[in-house]
């Protein structure tokens, strides 16, 4: 898996601040506005941010995944117009160390990609071959976020019950951006945080990492129930 920051809003903390201004006729304050903003549940202001990302090595289920965040831009790679003759895969770790699933997913693999060689080979076209192309098949995506959006990405994505796949991308996209504007790093955390320091889980006893209580016995459960 690859993943790039390939374009972004420069100075994205006082890009927000600047747009709050109109909003609280006040001036830019290196971050407290865009704090005062996230906290108080303004967070309109945080889309004048951008974050653009070119995305590799990732399979289709990934970016099945990926594309149901609709408040973001896609361009991904067309198996119609491109064809995917020995095309990469991943695969699972859970398969990758039982020797036995690792056998038997690399055969089916080989024979897909040998079936559909054939396949286009016969005059076949790719929007049609693909049709015998699995969910393992590598891909390439470019995506772009506003701010509000990645970071209710990231508290999705970031959490222990995300597929470990997409959860991986989301911890590589927010070292990007972190790389860029280190003060954006407090916000792209799981859900469980995004409330610092209140930090409890939302999920239920069984899904839970146990890296926080949960919110019922963190507020109590009548507290909740209400």
């Amino acid at each position: 898996m690859k993943v790039e920051l390939i374009n972004y809003t420069k100075n994205p903390v006082e890009a927000i601040e600047k747009a709050a201004s109109t909003c609280y006729d006040s001036q830019p304050t290196g971050g407290k506005i865009m704090k005062h903003c996230y906290k108080s549940g303004h967070h309109s202001v945080l889309e004048f941010a951008d974050f653009t990302f070119k995305i590799s090595g990732v399979s289709r289920a990934l970016t099945h995944q990926l594309v149901r965040h609709r408040m973001a831009s896609y361009a991904q790679r067309s198996q119609r117009y491109c064809e995917e003759d020995g095309f990469e895969f991943v695969t699972p770790a859970s398969i990758a160390k039982n020797e036995t699933a690792s056998k038997r997913y690399n055969e089916v693999i080989e024979s897909i990609k040998q079936a559909y060689s054939e396949l286009i080979d016969m005059g076949i076209k790719a929007e049609d071959a693909r049709m015998l192309l699995p969910n393992a098949c590598c891909s390439e995506i470019c995506v772009k976020m506003n701010l509000r959006e990645f970071i209710h990405f990231c508290n999705e994505r970031l959490c222990a019950c995300a597929q470990w796949e997409i959860r991986e991308l989301a911890k590589k996209m927010a070292e990007e951006v972190y790389r860029v504007e280190p003060a954006l790093g407090e916000y792209l955390v799981p859900k469980c945080e995004a409330h610092a320091p209140y930090c409890f889980c939302t999920e239920s006893k069984s899904r839970s990492c146990g890296r926080h209580p949960l919110i019922s016995e963190y507020f109590g459960k009548e507290t909740v129930r209400k």
